[in-house]
């Protein structure tokens, strides 16, 4: 008998997973990885599939729920006399680098009321029910299942425990408890000691799970309201299904749970698509999720490294493989008869030319939050820019996968100007080398060409491809990836047409065009989400907000998503859980949120008001030693840079383009900072031996002590709005005080006069002079102090890399604005720093150009080599405003 999708939670340990029944049944489990054959799969074939039950012996009902803020499940079974709780999980290792070899499942029973009896069945059916495996009695109460070299061992403690059957591969026991008796079912994949104790770690899985789904990082943990719940369930679906050795996120827990039932439009889910990156990280940054973020990308990074930009796949598997041939499983008949089961996912080999624009808008994602690029990760998005070039006229199969393409898509083509568009973003912003002039001119070129050809005036809405009427659900991107602005006639009117021809009872479809499959589906979750962005973009929240309501009606008891739903019948269909869905529900309440946000502002913003003058003190120290405050060490500059930046990151606006410093302040992760900040008291300056280790340290310090200014003082743009700001605040650091004044011209300029006073810094006696470095290095200029997000791409600088550092922060700040050229008039603008610190640079205007050559583009290098003597200088104005993004 097959239970409905919806019937099921989820259980794992952050390798595999396992849907465990309401009425305590584990229906469909992979071992030892989530991508793994299948232990039990009664859920593909309830015949020969396999499960693992523990259920009262006589009539019953059951409730299940997670334990709050935890992904243990807890299951209330009621008979005519008698109540029972079983929780179910799996064990949880923290930490990434664990090399995981065994697998638990642990199933915690307790009668609370009088004394019950229970059934346990165990029937595994190893690789896919391909396999009958011999189940032996080692000792009492242990149970050892072999097949082939692995081997699952069954230990039960507590209770009485009588076997009744077991033949054929298939266990099944008696168990008897009284009120108050407990039992733990404990089933292990790998190889246990005969000595280990049974014990139920219930307790510390709990703590592990509730203090994950707290560590929460950014403004918008305080004010989830109504929607806290199920954004937390959302966020542990997705740590659920997150890969922890690489840190790749599965786009399901299941393989060919149908889009159809009794058709064949079943796939495997188990991998991670690159597509779901930015989604990924807009729903993680959103909730303050930072860490979670970070492991993610560490594999998406790692799989940009492994295959380059041309040999770049939509999807790979959990360990970064790209082998995911696709097979059809013959002898299993599908849940409810819907054939074939497949493994592996043939769509890898696919041509879906959106995938440029997703890679790219994920790196300005990490940009807006981390304030950085990888360096060496530029070329390849820069050659991601180049293929995007290269195949956006040419027809792919779709973010769909459909199966008759290639066609046109018209969503394949704005994400490639999506790639083009970030390109240019990313290049400007940190100054990376870029064929800028071609992608701009590409960039249009793809505008026209969609806006000319991929918009239908007779139903007033973008098509799903060229030279169709048919709509396309993934058309209510175009805003929110900002094609085209949800105010724009065009947007409103696709709005409104997916509303009209796509919708079906309240859920959208993907699209109705064919597709080369058989069958019809059910409404797809994600694209409500996407209508609900929409609608919030639009500045209908009410309608947003009542969408949103009536999508999670699409939910289960426990808070979980398919992919599809059939509304008709009430029914999940699709593989399950969904973590697309779950990210489209998290991005849709960010945007309602933020759209209320804005409105508030507004109005904030519009009433009378008198804004306060700042007094502050002549001299300000902003780290006033604390009793609490950790060891000083010589990475303690490194440490306060990586943290202030995260923080950074984590308060950062992405619509207003601004870092919310007032929320970041009175943030607790804010009070660690100056906890940390607290400890250069008792920093030793004497660690700081040879000019390697000066430099890094005192930039990292120059570095987070403007930014500690701009907080303190709620400065909301100039630092003019505090009169000699650079010589008034300032750090204690080893018993002495340092101005930014005094780091950058006493010590990293090597004590030479500001270029307002005439006099150095630090007299002979003062006792900081033996700071001083002993070789000015003028790029330091460059190094020092950056808006919120238009820094070098350097998350930190580190003594044993500071050349080559210093390096990257003058290309960046030089091919970021720092030199233009107007080449009508024969001009070279410069940065007003060369003008306030000439003998820094050279002797000359033309030494300066000279030395700062090996650091330009080629372009601009070739130009001005050509030009040199016949160039005229004039300078740059110079931003002062510590709190812009720069595009």
């Amino acid at each position: 008998m097959y239970r409905n999708i919806a019937d099921y939670g989820l259980i794992g340990d952050l390798h595999s997973v396992a849907l465990v029944s309401k009425d305590g049944s584990i229906d469909y489990c992979s071992l030892p990885w989530l991508d793994s054959p299948t232990i039990f799969a009664s859920l593909l074939d309830d015949e020969q599939g396999g499960f693992f039950s523990l259920q009262p012996s006589e009539p019953f009902s059951s409730e299940q729920q997670y334990l709050a803020n935890t992904n243990i499940l807890s299951c209330k079974f009621r008979t005519r006399s008698a109540e029972a709780l079983l929780q179910d999980f799996m064990t949880v290792e923290n930490g990434v680098h664990i090399k995981k070899t065994t697998h638990r499942i642990h199933r915690c029973l307790k009668v609370t009321q009088n004394s019950m009896s229970f059934t346990l069945t165990l029937k595994p059916r190893p690789d896919y029910a391909k396999t009958i495996p011999s189940i032996t009695e080692e000792r009492n109460n242990h149970f050892t299942v072999r097949y082939g070299i692995h081997t699952l061992t069954l230990s039960i403690a507590g209770g009485h425990v009588l076997p009744l059957h077991n033949a054929a591969g298939k266990l099944t026991l008696a168990l008897q408890l009284d009120a108050g008796e407990e039992a733990h079912i404990d089933l292990l994949y790998g190889n246990q000691a005969n000595s280990d104790p049974l014990h139920c770690p219930f307790e510390e899985n709990k703590i592990f799970w509730q203090d994950w789904a707290l560590l929460c990082l950014g403004e918008r943990c305080a004010y989830l309201g109504e929607f806290s719940s199920m954004i937390n369930r959302s966020l542990l679906l997705l740590k659920l299904l997150t890969f922890q050795p690489t840190g790749a996120i599965a786009a399901a827990a299941t393989t060919s749970l149908p889009e159809t039932l009794g058709g064949e439009r079943n796939w495997d889910y188990r991998f991670s698509w690159l597509r779901d990156a930015a989604f990924t990280l807009k729903a993680l940054f959103a909730l303050g999720h930072v860490n979670e973020a970070d492991n993610y990308l560490r594999w998406v990074h790692a799989t940009y490294r492994k295959y380059g930009s041309r040999n770049l796949q939509i999807m790979y598997t959990l360990h970064g493989n790209d082998r995911l041939t696709e097979q059809e499983l013959g002898h299993l008949k599908g849940y409810r008869n819907s054939r074939p089961v497949r493994i592996g996912n043939d769509a890898h080999r696919q041509n879906q030319w959106d995938i440029y624009g997703e890679v790219m808008d994920s790196a300005l994602r990490l940009s807006d939050y981390a304030g950085k690029i990888d360096e060496e990760l530029w070329p390849f998005f820069r050659e991601i820019c180049t293929l995007a070039i290269e195949n956006w006229q040419k027809p792919d199969d779709g973010i769909w996968e459909v199966r008759n393409g290639p066609h046109h898509f018209v969503y394949s083509k704005v994400m490639c100007w999506v790639a083009l568009d970030r390109g240019i973003t990313i290049a400007r912003r940190f100054g990376f080398d870029a064929p800028l002039s071609r992608w701009l001119q590409e960039r249009d070129r793809i505008k026209e060409d969609i806006l000319a050809k991929g918009f239908d005036h007779t139903v007033n809405s973008f098509v799903q491809k060229y030279g169709s009427s048919e709509l396309d659900a993934s058309l209510l991107l175009l805003p929110i990836v900002g094609f085209l602005p949800a105010s724009d006639a065009r947007v409103q009117g696709t709005i409104n047409a997916c509303k009209e021809r796509l919708m079906h009872q309240g859920f959208l479809l993907r699209y109705k065009a064919e597709d080369g499959l058989k069958g019809e589906e059910g409404g797809f979750i994600l694209c409500n989400f996407w209508l609900v962005e929409c609608l919030a973009l639009s500045g209908k929240t009410s309608e947003a907000l009542q969408l949103l309501h009536e999508t999670v009606s699409a939910s289960n008891h426990l808070g979980l998503f398919s992919e599809e739903f059939e509304s008709t019948r009430h029914e999940m269909l699709g593989n399950f859980p969904q973590a697309f869905s779950h990210i489209g529900y998290i991005n849709a309440v960010a945007a309602i949120l933020a759209a209320e946000k804005h409105l508030h502002e507004a109005k904030k913003e519009s009433a009378p008001g008198k804004k306060q003058k700042k007094i502050i003190p002549l001299q300000v120290t902003l780290n006033p030693q604390q009793s609490d405050q950790p060891e000083a060490t010589i990475t303690l500059g490194a440490e306060l840079k990586k943290r202030l930046g995260r923080l950074q990151g984590a308060f950062f606006n992405a619509q207003r383009g601004v870092v919310n410093y007032n929320a970041l302040k009175q943030s607790e992760e804010f009070s660690h900072y100056l906890r940390l900040a607290g400890s250069l008291n008792s920093f030793k300056l004497e660690m700081l031996r040879n000019d390697e280790e000066k430099k890094a340290f005192w930039i990292n310090i120059y570095n987070v002590l403007i930014i500690h200014g701009v907080i303190e003082f709620d400065i909301q743009g100039s630092v003019f709005e505090i009169p000699n700001f650079f010589g008034r605040i300032g750090y204690t650091i080893g018993g002495l005080f340092f101005t930014p004044d005094d780091i950058e011209h006493g010590i990293l300029r090597s004590n030479r006069p500001h270029t307002l006073f005439p006099f150095k810094p630090f007299s002979p006696l003062d006792e900081r002079r033996h700071l001083i470095v002993a070789s000015f290095d003028y790029r330091i200029h460059f190094a020092l102090f950056c808006s919120s997000s238009s820094c070098p791409p350097i998350e930190f600088y580190d003594a044993a890399l500071i050349n080559r550092q210093l390096e990257t922060a003058t290309k960046s700040f030089i091919n970021r604005g720092g030199i233009e050229i107007e080449h009508e008039t024969n001009t070279l603008w410069m940065s007003l720093i060369f003008e306030w610190y000439p003998e820094d640079f050279g002797n000359s205007s033309r030494e300066t150009i000279l030395s700062l050559l090996p650091y330009m583009d080629a372009e601009k290098k070739t130009w001005i080599e050509q030009h040199i003597d016949t160039l005229y200088l004039r300078h740059l104005p110079y931003n002062w405003n510590m709190n812009t993004i720069l595009q």
